[in-house]
């Protein structure tokens, strides 16, 4: 384990994918690879202090005392091919799916996992409708039979035949770049869809919980207030980043013949555009769920919240945000009598039941 004191991530592969463990010490803790390509942890500092340890991930479960469900979600990290946000997205509902987190968690992975199989149809059905259209094919007929059903996939492939032939492709090199297409938009969805894909959702979300942050910081007197106005103007940067990435998006769907067309160029866009708003989005969730939680609750309850969340806030990059936010945080830091949470007994090991129990109710609700 080292200590980096003055901890200002460049880009997002350096600050890390947060990680949903359940251990409090390591909720949303962030991985990434070092030098050597191994991975390793950033654990926000414990004490009074800013900046963070940085532990190889296979010692992690020596450093500190994990759950049970941690220890399989540290091992199934370990096995993936990477540690982008959808990397261990994918780790995170596979270890929920096996019930050591709760049956809340177990539900919510199941309902998240529904989610994306139903987003899976619904962006491959309006990018083939985007595409009939984009040549002057009517599609409604599609939707009378249904997608899935013989008569549907027979009338689908016809059309897309004569789409193909309009767009001077061959049918299946047409197939190949939508379903490409489909694959880096899945979790982003088109403007018009009647129900927003995750990340739209969750802009949604950001959006919400800056509002109420802000709302909360003004009419506060605590010492927590400057910090909730922090915290409400982090993610606001970060709404900005997000809905103008996502403006980028939508603008090239909408020339959709000519992102078929231009697919060859046009892909390393789609594909950079994409995976910058999982980034930039990545982390949040939790936050946002133990906020509204801590809206119920009283006024201490919610200081001691938005403590929880400045430690573990996903400020962004240097060279994402002219603002170095990770200065700000840490005058903030320096200005404030800070309450710290014992998220362990350190002369026992043990680890704070309550704690356990309040992040596995929070991973209950996330879907």
């Amino acid at each position: 384990m080292r200590s980096l004191t003055n901890f200002a991530p460049s880009t997002f592969e350096e600050r890390g994918a947060a990680v949903a463990f359940t251990t409090p010490v390591l909720a949303q803790t962030r991985v990434r690879k070092d030098s050597r390509d191994q991975l390793e942890v950033l654990v926000p500092n414990l004490s009074e202090g800013r900046g963070v340890y940085v532990v190889p991930w296979k010692s992690l479960p020596l450093a500190f005392p994990m759950t049970v469900h941690d220890r399989m979600l540290h091992d199934l990290i370990a096995k993936a091919d990477g540690c982008s946000p959808d990397d261990v997205r994918k780790a995170v509902l596979e270890a929920a799916r096996c019930g050591l987190a709760g049956a809340g968690a177990v539900a919510a992975a199941e309902a998240a996992l529904g989610d994306d199989e139903e987003q899976r149809l619904l962006i491959n059905y309006q990018l083939i409708v985007e595409a009939l259209k984009a040549v002057g094919l009517e599609s409604t007929e599609i939707l009378r039979v249904g997608l899935t059903s013989a008569e549907g996939q027979k009338l689908t492939r016809d059309l897309m035949m004569k789409a193909a032939q309009r767009l001077g492709l061959e049918p299946t090199e047409l197939y190949g770049r939508i379903a490409e297409l489909a694959v880096l938009m899945e979790s982003i969805g088109v403007a018009a869809s009647p129900k927003p894909a995750r990340l739209r959702r969750l802009m949604r979300d950001l959006q919400g919980f800056r509002d109420s942050m802000t709302d909360w910081a003004t009419d506060n007197v605590s010492e927590a207030a400057p910090i909730g106005g922090f915290c409400a103007e982090v993610a606001e940067h970060t709404v900005n980043h997000a809905r103008n990435v996502i403006g980028q998006l939508d603008q090239a769907m909408a020339s959709f013949e000519t992102l078929l067309r231009q697919w060859e160029t046009k892909r390393p866009q789609i594909r950079k555009a994409s995976s910058r708003l999982s980034w930039l989005l990545d982390g949040w969730e939790y936050l946002i769920l133990l906020w509204s939680d801590a809206l119920t609750q009283d006024r201490y309850s919610q200081d001691m919240a938005v403590h929880d969340i400045f430690r573990v806030i996903p400020l962004l990059p240097r060279d994402e945000e002219r603002i170095n936010q990770s200065l700000m945080a840490d005058k903030l830091h320096a200005s404030q009598k800070r309450s710290v949470r014992a998220y362990v007994d350190w002369r026992s090991g043990q680890l704070d039941v309550d704690l356990v129990m309040r992040i596995e109710t929070l991973k209950g609700k996330a879907a």
